[in-house]
């Protein structure tokens, strides 16, 4: 045990498990600012895995979930592992390679890491009347119900059909912006194992645009009225292709004159068109990754 209390590794698996468990409980107590809690779940697993190795997040990943299940149950500690703590641990181990930081398999994670989360629920919840769809749909008539309605402009049954693609690109966004703050703290600090990349350069692994093709394929053949899995899957499995757009402006960007302020107007793009944007950039990233032959202008930021 004195061993065990002298291994950096072990110290920093117990210290990133027990502060996941504390953010993760927090929110799911109901607690004040839980929201923020369960958003900086994933930051204590990350710092601990660039900080200590794979090992160290697997070690924090196991100490968490053994706290929800004491403290909270079963159900808790499932959405932990499924929602913070695998996904850390495995973005952790497919991006440390050979004392650097390889972004490729990490972010095609953030699409395929949903998507296997959304065919398992759909399996789960085969039995139920409306299976994954019907289990949504409860869930969605409960919150309105909760919130006294919807805006006018987004009906129940929109919103059941996005709902699962919704939760996959949330959970997307928190691991990265979280992964980027524990690398960018450990860099400053001299603790991280690995340089820090600039996640402009970030490229897709070559056999990705499979994925997303079969998730266009099974929309066409299955996705009819009230159809959620296929329709989740495909958005879910597009989401790293539209990283790579955002990363494309990026790159596109660099040295311009007035940058902070075309970016600006590029996020503003985002969200106030929304769905067309969303749509161009996604487009961009394809191009970009698998159309683009010669070096962007401005290189890499």
């Amino acid at each position: 045990m004195a061993g065990a209390l002298n291994n950096p590794r072990w110290l920093a698996a117990t210290a990133g498990g027990l502060a996941a468990a504390v953010l993760s409980l927090w929110a799911m107590r109901g607690l004040p600012f839980g929201l923020a809690a369960f958003w900086l779940t994933p930051l204590p697993l990350f710092a601990t895995g660039l900080g200590f190795g794979p090992g160290a997040v697997a070690g924090a990943a196991g100490i968490g979930a053994a706290l929800h299940v004491v403290l909270a149950g079963t159900l808790p500690m499932i959405v932990f592992l499924v929602a913070f703590a695998l996904p850390a641990v495995v973005i952790v181990a497919t991006g440390l390679r050979g004392g650097r930081i390889d972004l490729s398999v990490p972010l095609a994670m953030f699409g395929l890491w949903p998507a296997i989360v959304i065919l398992g629920a759909a399996l789960a919840f085969a039995g139920m009347p409306g299976g994954l769809g019907g289990a949504i749909r409860t869930a969605v008539e409960q919150g309105v119900q909760r919130m006294g309605g919807l805006p006018d402009a987004l009906s129940p049954d929109e919103l059941v059909r996005v709902m699962a693609a919704v939760l996959g690109f949330w959970a997307a966004i928190s691991w990265s912006v979280n992964g980027a703050a524990a690398q960018s703290a450990l860099a400053r600090s001299g603790l991280a194992i690995a340089p820090t990349p600039r996640w402009s350069e970030a490229r897709l692994p070559g056999w990705y645009p499979v994925l997303p093709g079969a998730g266009a394929a099974a929309w066409l053949l299955f996705g009819g009225e009230g159809e959620v899995v296929s329709l989740s899957l495909l958005l879910v499995l597009l989401l790293p292709v539209f990283v790579q757009g955002i990363a494309a402006v990026h790159r596109y960007s660099a040295g311009r004159p007035g940058r902070p302020f075309m970016l600006g107007i590029f996020y503003a793009g985002l969200v106030i068109l929304s769905v067309p944007a969303a749509i161009a950039v996604t487009a961009f990233g394809f191009y970009e990754q698998w159309g683009r032959r010669a070096g962007p202008p401005g290189g890499a930021t």
